[in-house]
């Protein structure tokens, strides 16, 4: 029956009846039957039109994409997934330690420009750097079926994924390899423990020989690298490790402040080496540092490091997060080739200090 807009609804006898009062009955939602009726085109071409398949002549996808629009049609990977057996969304899930941090949003723009191109969607969590909520998520994403994941972790044992690469899954590591196994997954990393030497070293040329350490806790791999890497470069200029030159196990700014104002105040060192952007972020908006304009080396590249003399071990996230995705990839085309772990070179930017 059809009713022009403005009259009064009828019955099927004629008689007028009274608006109803209740919510309208929705509306089915047009399907990938009704694009493909429309045009005189196959189910299977409308749906690899809408998917972006670079097989689909470019003037017909144009025209699905546009019939699809007009209609209100939209695929439904959830469902998709459900009919085909053993069949992954075309979905990737990506677990960042904390997105607050703004080492990750390069990294994660990396990720997206691979994934684009393969046409996947991207789904993000944000850890907050608590392992118990990475796990959550983790758990979410395989339940919701995701094609594959990639992670940059913060808790120290990440074995119960174990299994789930035995069951096929594509997971791969950025930031730092997977804790608790081994060398048993992809991973993408940068030269953590060459570069913090490198930088280490940059401090102990320009004749500073009490070098503080403000870092990150060291539960992942890549903390313990960075770690390992001081500790090298100052046991080869004959230097030993001096405690109270160390303030570690800092999450926030606000630890880092802290920490600096002790570590500026009381050990009095003539130069820092700081494990992150995050926390040498903290360090500049310490009073005391304010008071003393030391020398300092931060891992990772951040806006005001120039305008602060301050130098930094750029690690490219943007290529981590590139190569990752790739490796994500590659292990969704074939699940039986050997895990890899990759080194994005991190390069070493002298910043001098404009106050002098």
């Amino acid at each position: 029956m059809h009713i022009d807009e403005g009259t009064a609804l009828t019955t099927d006898h004629g008689r007028a009846g009274a608006q109803s009062s209740g919510p309208a009955e929705p509306r089915r939602r047009p399907r990938l039957e009704d694009v493909a009726s429309a045009l005189g085109v196959s189910i299977k071409t409308v749906s690899r039109a809408l998917r972006g398949d670079p097989k689909v002549r470019e003037s017909t996808r144009q025209r699905i994409v546009a019939e699809a629009d007009r209609l209100g049609v939209q695929l439904n990977d959830v469902a998709a997934g459900l009919r085909r057996k053993n069949q992954a969304m075309t979905t990737i899930g990506v677990t960042l330690g904390d997105c607050t941090n703004p080492f990750f949003a390069p990294m994660l723009r990396g990720i997206h420009s691979v994934a684009t191109e393969r046409g996947y969607l991207v789904l993000t969590a944000d850890a907050q750097n608590d392992p118990e909520l990475e796990h959550r998520a983790i758990r979410s994403f395989f339940a919701h079926r995701v094609a594959g994941l990639i992670i940059a972790p913060v808790g120290d044992d990440l074995g119960y994924l174990a299994n789930e690469a035995a069951f096929g899954s594509a997971i791969v590591f950025v930031d730092s390899p997977p804790p608790g196994l081994g060398e048993s997954m992809d991973s993408v990393t940068t030269t953590n423990a060459a570069s913090t030497r490198e930088g280490v070293e940059h401090l102990l040329a320009r004749g500073h020989q009490r070098i503080g350490y403000l870092g990150h806790p060291r539960r992942g791999s890549g903390a313990e690298e960075r770690w390992a890497g001081y500790v090298a470069a100052l046991e080869a200029a004959g230097l030993r490790v001096d405690p109270d030159l160390v303030r570690d196990e800092l999450v926030t700014e606000a630890d880092a402040c802290r920490a600096a104002e002790d570590l500026l105040e009381t050990a009095r060192p003539d130069a820092v080496f700081v494990d992150n952007n995050r926390l040498c972020t903290g360090l500049l908006q310490s009073k005391a540092f304010a008071r003393r304009r030391l020398d300092v080396v931060s891992f990772d590249r951040f806006e005001l490091a120039a305008a602060f003399g301050v130098s930094v071990i750029d690690s490219d996230p943007y290529d981590v997060g590139r190569a990752g995705a790739k490796l994500l990839f590659d292990r969704l085309a074939d699940a039986t080739r050997p895990p890899q772990r990759l080194e994005v070179p991190a390069r070493l930017v002298v910043h001098e200090d404009p106050m002098y």
